[in-house]
């Protein structure tokens, strides 16, 4: 945030006590609720998440860290810090993150048997980076990206159209042009750079596993057909790296890192992906996290259980984060908390709609066609309705200026509409400032390329 930002309302950089948790609600209706893993709303006693809502938590407070039980720095003046039940806590030497994370969701489940309905969140904070893994997972994609980051997109691209992912007309996004050429690379510098890439897959397939074994204790103890699941990611694929932290050098990183190529992935080593296999991860569409374009916000939300009657299929129908709180709450038959008089103080209503009509097969879309939904976040600006996207992104990212995009038949925002549908961008537009005065939007005094 800049000085400008800083205090202001939804500016505040914690969760503030303006908001509910959907862990509150339900505790109050009779749920017990459980979490483990990352929470990055807030370090002060008062912002816990064992005292906003959850019965019992164990919980690294900030964005992430080491996934071993060194408790290392991930950057420069920066220390974990973890909790459990409101209390500082610490992490065996034997940590590895997915694994303890789901060990202690199960742990909490099992040692209550009364009968009452349970909420647990599990928020892993893998394959954040620094990149790591346990030791017999480290030479599971030995091999698999030698060949390259483009080639990778152009593999799964065809991948993602025969399984019907995408539709058979998708196209690749345009690169960013700080992305270099896979044959600019050298030998040294390519088996390097695919290397990373093998550990962030290994990751992703170490969460795989670990949700197995909660979804397997579930099913043991009789409680998986009558639970609802969500998965979902937070953002897409990360650009950064580890070396552009807050307060962090090149110089930094290399007197306190061990990132030798034998090391990667290993105690004491700090690497990342970086931009090309980010944006290869995000495949097709356009850019990574911390930017609005799709690459940065599409991510995979996967929905089962009671209920859901659109199984064993993919939908494409928009849905916003914003409408997971109010989907949990009516499937659990829980309302929604009163903006005026919520435990004597005033509250923000939540914003999103549930979509239970459409899980359950009762209506064709979350949202009718001239719902709009709007954001903002670090400068970046962008407004969804129907088909329509308008996005206003920062060079080197974007012209420094709205673009307009058709979803049904764009999602890697190759084809940009705002000369040729210029009055539909205009009220794209109207509908974004509508909500900036809505919600006092404070725009950054500067960010990479914002020149208003």
């Amino acid at each position: 945030m800049t000085d400008n930002q800083i205090g202001q309302p939804g500016y505040e950089g914690h969760i503030n006590d303006r908001v509910v948790t959907v862990a509150t609600l339900l505790r109050n209706a009779g749920y017990h609720t459980y979490m483990a893993g990352k929470w990055h709303l807030g370090l002060e006693v008062e912002q816990d998440p064992f005292n906003r809502g959850f019965e019992r938590a164990f919980t690294l407070l900030q964005g992430g860290a080491s996934h071993f039980g060194d408790e290392w720095m991930m950057y420069a003046n920066y220390t974990p810090i973890y909790r459990e039940d409101g209390v500082r806590s610490h992490v065996p030497y034997d940590f590895y993150s997915s694994e303890f994370y789901a060990d202690k969701i199960m742990e909490y489940i099992d040692s209550v048997k009364d009968g009452q309905p349970f909420f647990a969140y599990l928020s892993m904070t893998a394959p954040h980076d620094p990149l790591h893994l346990p030791d017999d997972w480290l030479d599971r994609y030995r091999g698999r990206y030698d060949s390259g980051y483009e080639k990778l997109r152009e593999e799964r691209l065809e991948r993602m159209k025969s399984l019907g992912i995408v539709p058979d007309g998708t196209e690749l996004s345009r690169p960013a042009p700080m992305i270099s050429k896979w044959n600019s690379l050298d030998d040294s510098q390519r088996r390097y750079s695919s290397r990373r890439m093998e550990i962030h897959a290994g990751m992703v397939e170490n969460i795989d596993h670990h949700l197995g074994r909660v979804f397997d204790y579930l099913k043991r103890e009789n409680k998986y057909d009558n639970t609802l699941i969500l998965l979902m990611s937070d953002n897409g694929a990360s650009p950064t790296e580890v070396h552009n932290y807050p307060g962090t050098t090149r110089e930094w990183h290399q007197r306190n890192s061990d990132n030798r190529f034998e090391n990667m992935g290993q105690r004491g080593s700090r690497i990342s992906i970086g931009s090309a296999w980010a944006l290869a991860s995000n495949t097709p569409l356009r850019h990574f996290k911390g930017v609005h374009a799709e690459g940065g916000i599409r991510v995979p939300f996967i929905v089962s259980g009671p209920g859901v009657t659109r199984t064993g299929q993919i939908d494409s129908a928009f849905t916003h984060v914003t409408d997971v709180a109010p989907t949990i709450l009516e499937m659990a038959g829980v309302s929604q908390p009163d903006p005026d008089k919520f435990a004597e103080r005033d509250v923000s209503p939540m914003t999103g709609m549930s979509m239970r009509p459409f899980l359950s097969g009762k209506a064709d879309s979350v949202r009718d066609a001239d719902d709009a939904v709007a954001w903002e976040s670090l400068g970046w600006r962008a407004v969804r309705q129907g088909p329509w996207k308008a996005v206003w992104l920062a060079e080197p990212f974007g012209p420094n200026d709205w673009q307009l995009f058709d979803m049904a038949s764009d999602m890697s925002e190759r084809n940009d509409l705002a000369n040729a549908e210029r009055a539909k961008l205009g009220e794209l537009i109207l509908i974004w400032e509508d909500y900036a005065d809505d919600v006092g939007v404070v725009l950054p005094m500067s960010t990479i390329g914002l020149d208003d």
